[in-house]
C-alpha cells in the first residue's frame, strides 16, 4: 500500500524488539538464571516457557490496570519457575533489570531514524518498558535525538490497547492519518492499526526474543519490511511524490 502525498508528518515507533535489542537482556537471564540454580532444564524450553506466560499476562493488562511491566515479566518467571520445577524466587528478577542498562542499539537504528528525521518527519519513541529503561536504552544514541519519548507507564494504558496509541497522538497534536507506525512485535501492529494508524511489521532475521518471522492472525499489516531503512524508502515514496 502507498499512500501519495506529503505522508507522514511523523513515524512512531515501538522500541523494544524494534529499534532496541531487548530480547537480548531476555536471552541473557535465562542463561544467567537457569545457571544460577543449577538446572539441567533446557534453555530454549525455559526462554519459550517464561515468554508464554510473558505475554499471556501482558495482553491481559493491556485491558484491564495498568501494571509495569517489569511487574509482568516478574510474573512470569514465578509461572515458568513452577511450570518447569525450578527452585527459583521472585528477586531472580534483578539479572533482567542489571541487564537493562546493557541494552543496545540495532546496527541500522540511528542512521535510519536521523535520515528520516533530516526529511522532515517527527520521530516518536514509544515503549511498555518503564521510564528508567527507555532512558537507558535511547541514552544510547550518540548524536540522533527523537522529538518524542513517551512509555506506557506514562500514558496508564498498555499496548495493544488503543488508547495508549491516541495519548501519543494527543501529546504530539497529530491525528492517526498523519503517522506512520513501526513495530516488530505484531499485537503492537494490530493495536496500531485498530487505531486508525498506517502499519508497518518489522521482521527482523536475529535470534532476539518476540521475533516475528510468520504472521499469525489478524488483519495483514500495511507494510511488511525487514530493516528501519525500509521504512526511509517509504518515506521517499511518500515524502516527495
Amino acid at each position: 500500500m502507498i499512500i501519495k502525498g506529503r505522508w507522514p508528518r511523523a513515524v512512531f515507533y515501538d522500541s523494544k524488539t524494534t529499534l532496541f535489542d531487548w530480547g537480548w537482556s531476555w536471552k541473557e537471564a535465562a542463561t544467567q538464571i537457569l545457571a544460577k540454580h543449577g538446572s539441567s532444564v533446557d534453555f530454549q524450553a525455559f526462554r519459550a516457557t517464561w515468554l508464554r506466560f510473558f505475554e499471556g499476562h501482558h495482553r491481559r493488562t493491556a485491558f484491564s490496570r495498568y501494571t509495569p511491566v517489569t511487574e509482568t515479566i516478574q510474573e512470569a518467571l514465578v509461572d515458568t519457575f513452577k511450570a518447569l520445577n525450578i527452585d527459583g524466587s521472585p528477586d531472580d528478577i534483578e539479572e533482567y533489570r542489571k541487564l537493562q542498562a546493557k541494552v543496545e542499539l540495532f546496527s541500522e537504528t540511528e542512521e535510519a531514524l536521523q535520515n528520516q528525521q533530516d526529511m522532515g518527519v517527527k520521530i516518536i519513541i514509544y515503549s511498555d518498558v518503564e521510564p528508567e529503561y527507555l532512558n537507558m536504552y535511547v541514552d544510547k544514541f550518540k548524536t540522533f535525538k527523537p522529538d518524542f519519548v513517551g512509555s506506557t507507564e506514562q500514558a496508564g494504558v498498555h499496548k495493544p490497547n488503543p488508547q495508549t496509541y491516541y495519548w501519543v497522538l494527543r501529546q504530539m497534536d497529530l491525528q492517526a492519518r498523519d503517522v506512520l507506525y513501526c513495530a516488530a512485535p505484531e499485537f503492537d501492529v494490530q493495536g496500531a492499526m485498530s487505531a486508525g494508524l498506517i502499519a508497518a511489521l518489522l521482521r527482523r532475521t536475529t535470534d532476539g526474543l518476540l521475533d516475528n518471522q510468520a504472521a499469525t492472525a489478524g488483519i495483514p499489516p500495511d507494510y511488511e519490511i525487514e530493516s528501519l531503512h525500509d521504512v526511509t524508502r517509504i518515506l521517499e515514496v511518500n515524502r516527495t511524490a
